[in-house]
């Protein structure tokens, strides 16, 4: 695997990459690695030992290097510095592809999201940002639903005021008018609707907005920004970002903010951005790959299984009663009666041993818990990523006849019609 340039301000690793400051590094394993500057890594090293940043990056090789777990997405350092950690999504170590990596994760965040067309991100729209950074297509993303939404038309809204008037408006607040006009007797003190763009809504894209002109750094992306601050000039930042997301509204005539908004969450919500600072890092956005890839087979099995109603993310039941509880990650029904449960794993099988026994003994409780009477479920299946292992489903049986688990290997750049730039 190649490095990048030690005097870059930007790096790619892929999950399971190894960051280090010599030229070793990037032989050192099968996956896409890094090497760096000795202060990047340090940066780096600091972030690695927080609370946060353990989940993100693990000390490896007697700590000579770091290496990234199952999280993508990328990592800002106070002095600039930028990581990209991008999935492993090819079937095949060695035809990684950092371009084709970068579609499946837009993609992937597009099917988290729910977003509407997830193949928006086609091939002319990927090709303007398939050569900047990730976080730079996050904005991208954001920019292109702001500008959609100003051509819509920014809304509007009866916004509840209190001012003190040289005329009396709408209702007079005694206690208020008292309070502070007790020497100015020609004012009053009223609150009044006023009708006007300053909602929650545009309040808290304008916060984005402001937000992300700090940490931009491509000239198209920074212009677009300028340009669209200007259109909202009027309207107020957001200073209660929970308080304005809860007083958003998502009725008739609001259908072409959803996409902005919910990318607006990603970068002012603590969940996603600023839970990953810390001392040596500006922001974070980063992902656990097993929850993309549960996004990923659920509209796979939406998509496949289109007659069956499919329930994510069922909830606990219990096991051991009083003990133990097992969760499904998707329950199918047909005609209201479950007839398939699955779970979805993000784990590469290079052979037999890489299962999880744990996860076979989960199969076998479903197969009983969601059995009606004395008929046991028969249709259990896991789902993991296509590897040189599992090219193909493989069946495996329990004891004594007691039915069988059907594994599943899909290949996501397939399914998401990736498209090669080589």
């Amino acid at each position: 695997m190649t490095c990048c340039d030690l005097d870059s301000k930007v790096c790619t690793i892929s999950e399971f990459g190894l960051i280090g400051i010599d030229k070793s590094v990037c032989n050192y394993n099968k996956f896409l690695s890094a090497k760096v500057t000795e202060h990047v890594y340090k940066e780096l090293e600091e972030f690695a030992k927080t609370e946060s940043g353990k989940d993100v990056l693990q000390f490896f090789g007697n700590g000579y290097y770091l290496q990234a777990k199952n999280y993508v997405g990328t990592i800002r350092t106070k002095s600039g510095f930028t990581l990209e950690i991008l999935p492993k999504s090819s079937i095949r170590e060695e035809n990684f592809n950092e371009q084709r990596s970068k579609q499946v994760f837009i993609k992937l965040l597009h099917l988290l999201y729910k977003l509407p067309n997830y193949k928006h991100v086609h091939e002319a729209n990927f090709s303007r940002v398939r050569n900047i950074p990730v976080f730079e297509i996050f904005i991208t993303m954001f920019l292109d639903e702001v500008e959609q939404l100003i051509r819509k038309g920014i809304k509007s809204d009866y916004i509840l005021k209190e001012e003190n008037l040289y005329y009396l408006k709408s209702k007079l607040l005694i206690g208020e008018q008292i309070k502070r006009n007790f020497v100015h007797k020609e004012r009053f003190y009223v609150q009044y609707d006023d009708y006007n763009q300053n909602r929650a809504e545009n309040r808290l894209i304008k916060k984005t907005l402001q937000v992300l002109l700090r940490y931009s750094t491509t000239y198209e992306n920074r212009n677009r920004i300028r340009q669209y601050s200007e259109h909202m000039k009027w309207i107020e930042v957001s200073s209660n970002i929970n308080k304005d997301f809860r007083m958003v509204k998502n009725g008739r005539g609001m259908e072409h903010y959803t996409r902005a908004l919910i990318w607006a969450k990603v970068f002012l919500s603590k969940e996603s951005f600023s839970s990953f600072s810390g001392e040596t890092i500006a922001f974070a956005i980063l992902y656990p790959m097993e929850k993309l890839f549960e996004s990923f087979v659920g509209w796979y099995l939406q998509k496949k299984y289109s007659s069956l109603e499919i329930e994510e993310q069922y909830g606990s039941v219990s096991f051991v009663e009083e003990l133990y509880t097992v969760r499904p990650d998707f329950i199918l029904r047909k005609n209201n009666k479950v007839c398939c449960v699955a779970d979805a794993k993000w784990k590469i099988i290079d052979d037999k041993s890489n299962f999880s026994q744990n996860d076979f003994y989960q199969l076998f409780a479903y197969k009983h818990i969601f059995g009606e009477g004395k008929d046991p479920i028969d249709c259990l299946r896991i789902f993991y990523p296509k590897s040189g292992f599992l090219l193909e489903e493989k069946v495996y049986h329990f004891f004594k006849s007691h039915g069988h688990i059907r594994i599943v290997p899909l290949d996501m750049e397939k399914e998401l019609e990736i498209q090669s730039h080589e």
